[in-house]
């Protein structure tokens, strides 16, 4: 995208949205600088929509037709427009209808851009209007298949292998490893893509496009960087790992590296450790009682502490905090890790090593006889460590470790299930806590949530009782995403005396255990609506953090029944290029259904038959729903062999589905059920609005 797009342009864009949306009084405020991507993000973040929402409240503003579905994009029209000048102006050639160009933009009336457009193609164009970062992932799809198929046809393969100099490969190396650090990555990839390599970085758990790089430079580069950490530079069909070490602004920071072979080249990823962090558990993010609970079990002489939740949820930094926390003289503190990812002071630290028969378990042995107080396990991965660490425990020492499960009670019947004894699990745990990171709105530009509320945050009221603190918008502090930093939310369970009596008998049934905890907010969801209400970070983002249980556990933490209403889209809208497929022989119901797919980003394929419907999914892969139509003549014993018919060709139970049928049928609901179709029966006329809610939840989860 260009990131210095003219000023009437983004002046047409925000006076539009005043006059889409009158009575939000606050857009007048806002800044609409940086990218064009950027202030569309940031309007729709302050109006509580997605951009495909703002999109189509702004086409009839803009008095140009919605894009509707962008993925159906005619291959032959790639050809007339270059990659780079669609990136470039972001823009998306769809497909020639009557003669003309159809082009999808964000900015359909820059008419320098119109015009420079169309001396390059040469024919009529016909603007559309489509919300610009999906303009930004369509092009990159659409292009990259294209380029795959015709390679494919005219047998391209290997990279180029011009020669490059080696001081540029070495300056280009250390800038993109200096960007990503100024940009506090954690991560950045280089993979191949589209006939040349794209680098990108992981900010905040979020992947975000540095650059291009051309094939020949990305494969020296990558050849390059191996060497110099240590893999062997002239084999690509092997995985490897390796390290180096990089000074950037006076801090010391441990580069992890790891090349796969992949389909078009190899690909690059680098992990960044600051080794000048200094990890403290009261600058991490823990709410006070958080914090009380860490520190109560922390100060016992001896147990077993879990940290669970997934990968990259913060729990080795946890950990590291922890050990900081305790770290003093008086204490002998020893850990075995795989790999250590941070060196700290006064503490010994073991790598493991499989080839060299150090394993986990093995090092724990021998860290036993070292006479420590303090043990840190990376993982409890088997039966045997998970034991070694559970004696450790009872016998005076105090062990931190990690369990890959999502809830902090789950670690219960998980370590029960590797074979641990329950009596000594008993004795032997003191707390379990689950985290996971949450990203922060940036205190530069949040703005309150005020009226009118997002479904989201109206549910959330509803619930809770309590108002949303504030919205995400975006500015050049935060890079326009409208976040800074993460914080963990936590659920810890300490092991009371009910508690550890049923663990003791072998108890492993969560509901069970839930019963017997005391004290805590007992959720993630309920960690994350503290953080909601208290303006640190939005419902929208809280929900992604937890997953799809977060209505649920809210609504039992607050007292509250959450019911799953159709007319409220609560789950955020999955946009990907997908298709609908409709089997009827009905002509109007078709020419009524495309436009209202279209406006959900969605193609309508057609078939008449249940065999021609069979062939359009084994063809389209993008087909992600089926509607199925009943004839209004059919009685209902018609119907439902009609609809084991179908079944017969189509695996219903493979796609999510509707089945239309007259009104007059839905009374013997059960009768057409029976017939073994899985589909939702909705009865016509259709309400379009419920069959919509009922596609966009299907296509999320």
């Amino acid at each position: 995208m260009n990131t210095n797009l003219p000023l009437n342009s983004m002046e047409l864009l925000k006076r539009a949205a005043l006059q889409a949306y009158p009575d939000h009084k606050e857009l007048s405020a806002l800044a609409v600088d940086g990218t064009l991507v950027q202030a569309w993000q940031s309007m729709a973040r302050l109006l509580g929509i997605d951009t495909v929402e703002l999109a189509r409240k702004l086409a009839p503003v803009y008095g140009v037709p919605l894009a509707g579905d962008l993925y159906g994009v005619q291959p032959e029209v790639l050809g007339l427009v270059p990659f780079n000048f669609c990136q470039t102006n972001g823009l998306l050639p769809l497909r020639i209808d009557a003669g003309a160009l159809v082009v999808a933009s964000a900015d359909p009336l820059n008419r320098d851009m119109v015009e420079r457009l169309g001396f390059l193609v040469n024919r009529p164009l016909r603007m559309v209007l489509a919300a610009p970062d999906h303009i930004e992932d369509v092009i990159v799809i659409s292009f990259s298949r294209e380029a795959t198929r015709s390679a494919s046809l005219e047998g391209i393969g290997g990279a180029s292998t011009s020669v490059i100099d080696d001081n540029a490969v070495t300056k280009l190396g250390r800038a993109l490893f200096l960007s990503a650090i100024a940009q506090r990555a954690s991560d950045l990839h280089i993979q191949p893509f589209l006939g040349a390599a794209a680098v990108r970085i992981r900010v905040d758990g979020i992947l975000r496009r540095l650059t291009m790089l051309p094939d020949a430079v990305a494969v020296t580069l990558i050849r390059h960087i191996k060497a110099r950490s240590g893999m062997d530079s002239t084999n690509m069909l092997i995985p490897q790992d390796g390290r180096m070490s990089l000074v950037a602004d006076g801090k010391d920071f441990d580069l992890r590296l790891s090349t796969l072979p992949a389909i078009g080249g190899e690909r690059l990823v680098v992990r960044f450790l600051d080794q000048s962090r200094v990890h403290r558990l009261s600058g991490a993010g823990f709410s006070h009682a958080a914090l009380q609970t860490l520190r109560r079990a922390l100060s016992r002489p001896s147990g077993l502490v879990i940290i669970t939740g997934p990968t990259g949820s913060g729990k080795t930094s946890t950990l590291y905090s922890m050990l900081s926390e305790i770290n003093r003289s008086t204490i002998n503190i020893i850990t075995v890790e795989n790999p250590i990812e941070y060196r700290i002071a006064g503490i010994s630290q073991v790598e493991v090593n499989e080839k060299a028969g150090r394993t986990f378990a093995a090092a724990l042995r021998s860290i036993l006889r070292q006479d420590p107080d303090v043990v840190l396990i990376g993982e409890i991965r088997d039966k045997e460590t998970a034991e070694i660490a559970a004696s450790a425990a009872l016998t005076g020492h105090l062990v931190l470790s990690t369990l890959h499960t999502n809830e902090a009670l789950t670690a219960v019947p998980r370590l029960l299930n590797l074979g641990l004894d329950p009596s000594v699990l008993a004795d032997s745990l003191v707390a379990v806590v689950a985290q996971r990171l949450c990203r922060v709105l940036c205190p530069h530009c949040k703005v309150p949530a005020v009226d009118p509320l997002t479904p989201q945050e109206k549910l959330f009221l509803e619930l809770t009782r309590n108002r949303p603190g504030h919205r995400a918008v975006g500015c050049k502090a935060c890079d326009f995403t409208g976040y800074y930093g993460r914080l963990p939310l936590v659920d810890i369970v300490e092991i009371n005396k009910p508690l550890r009596d049923a663990i003791a008998q072998g108890v492993a049934r969560l509901a069970v255990l839930e019963g017997l905890r005391q004290g805590g907010l007992k959720s993630l969801a309920a960690s994350g609506a503290q953080r909601i209400i208290s303006g640190d970070t939005t419902v929208g983002e809280a929900m992604e953090t937890v997953g799809p249980s977060f209505w649920a556990e809210l609504a039992q933490h607050y007292g509250g029944v959450f019911n799953d209403n159709p007319e409220l889209d609560i789950t955020p809208q999955v946009v990907s290029g997908q298709a609908v497929l409709l089997m009827s022989q009905d002509a109007k119901l078709a020419a009524e259904l495309a436009p209202a797919m279209e406006e959900e980003g969605l193609r309508l394929v057609v078939a008449d038959t249940a065999e021609a419907a069979h062939e359009c999914l084994r063809k389209d892969e993008d087909i992600a729903f089926i509607i199925g139509d009943v004839d209004d003549r059919l009685t209902a014993q018609q119907a439902a062999q009609h609809l084991a018919n179908n079944r017969l060709h189509i695996a219903w139970a493979r796609l999510p589905s509707a089945v239309l049928v007259a009104a007059t049928l839905m009374s013997q609901r059960d009768e057409l059920l029976g017939s073994g179709v899985m589909g939702e029966l909705m009865s016509k006329p259709i309400d379009m609005a419920t069959l919509k809610s009922h596609i966009r939840r299907s296509r999320a989860r």
